[in-house]
């Protein structure tokens, strides 16, 4: 939770005569702390105030530790208290419980469990050099638990936009859609509870979540829903069956395939995937999901772009993650006029763009297929 310093703090801030560093200090303690708050479950159990004795009973831990994390918890907002019970508070509740279904709890695992110690290793490369040496992905490898707590997170943050994108996208009911990079699954099962057929395409190790994500569905949503793996910068976007995770070709086709009538799409997502590509890479993966498309399909766009912060925050938002695709990725944000550029050298002309109050900083971007 953000700190809000007192009168007194923010003069002494103001005019310099204390380290305003001190408050991201601060700030850096307490997710962690509220990190070690989900881990417990401590969250989930102040359902109803609780004591510190109850909560280290029922949590198997010692009274004083229980206490000393609860009360930090106090301070940054996170928890309140009445005597010697506390209880969650409404911000908490909302967005670190699944009582509203806007959990972001996940989203802070995996800066913690995963971003943060890659970003300790790699860091000093990434801003020294421009390349971080290997990516988040590479550097996961085989790491089971790991992917899965990366696209857990990449869910989580995918419950705040589910809703509103799918609404900004109009009527899918049975459009064919391709989901390039969709790893968690979230968008594919949003659009296919709309009627929409999905087909998620991405490399297979990012494939497990998605797979949770889909089966926790009533069966009218997962028989829409069709998981794909591979490489979408080489293999033939219109040959993806999902019967084995290896369904495209080895080759590059370069994006000019010649998918058919049965092989085009109506709709490709590309989301949150091109901040993981340079310029170059951006418009041929543009120009091959162009490729896949129908005549009047839609390609549609959401990221975050450098030039596109309507609020201080989300400057803020924008600043961080741009500095992280770098260091996670060796990428960047990209500005909405390039982007723009990039879909029109691949035929398609951007007919919406919506931000979202949810997300200061990210945009949809939606293209119509100019091609015949």
């Amino acid at each position: 939770m953000p700190i809000k310093p007192g009168l007194v703090d923010r003069i002494a801030l103001r005019a310099n005569l204390a380290p305003a560093a001190m408050t991201d200090f601060y700030g850096g303690v307490a997710l962690h702390a509220a990190v070690t708050a989900m881990d417990l479950g401590l969250f989930e159990e102040l359902a109803e105030p609780r004591s510190a004795r109850e909560l280290a009973a029922d949590l198997d831990c010692d009274e004083r530790g229980i206490e000393s994390l609860a009360n930090l918890l106090v301070e940054t907002g996170y928890l309140g208290r009445d005597g010697v019970l506390y209880y969650t508070t409404n911000r908490t509740r909302k967005w670190l419980t699944d009582a509203n279904g806007t959990n972001l709890g996940p989203w802070l695992w995996f800066w913690v469990d995963v971003v943060l110690p890659y970003w300790r290793d790699h860091v000093d490369a990434a801003v020294r050099t421009g390349d971080p040496g290997e990516t988040i992905y590479d550097w996961l490898g085989e790491d089971e638990a790991g992917w899965e707590r990366t696209q857990e997170g990449f869910r989580a943050a995918a419950t705040l936009l589910v809703d509103p994108v799918s609404d900004a996208l109009g009527d899918v009911s049975e459009l064919r859609v391709l989901d390039l990079g969709g790893g968690h699954g979230a968008y594919a099962v949003g659009l296919a509870r709309r009627g929409a057929d999905v087909t998620l395409f991405d490399r297979p190790d990012a494939l497990g979540v998605a797979s949770e994500t889909v089966a926790g569905e009533p069966a009218a949503v997962r028989d829409r829903v069709t998981l794909s793996g591979g490489d979408y910068m080489t293999d033939d976007l219109g040959d993806l069956d999902g019967d084995d995770g290896d369904d495209g070709d080895d080759g590059d086709d370069g994006g000019d395939g010649d998918y058919g009538d049965e092989g085009r799409y109506d709709l490709v997502l590309l989301f949150n995937v091109l901040h993981a590509h340079d310029p170059d890479e951006c418009e041929r993966l543009l120009g091959r999901a162009a490729d896949s498309l129908s005549p009047g399909g839609r390609i549609a766009v959401l990221d975050q772009f450098a030039d596109d912060g309507p609020t201080r925050l989300a400057d803020v938002g924008i600043a961080v993650v741009d500095l992280a695709y770098l260091v996670t990725l060796g990428g960047r944000t990209h500005e909405t006029g390039a982007v723009r550029r990039w879909l029109a050298s691949a035929g398609c002309r951007v007919t919406d763009s919506e931000t979202f109050r949810r997300a200061p900083g990210v945009r949809l971007l939606v293209a119509e297929n100019r091609q015949q």
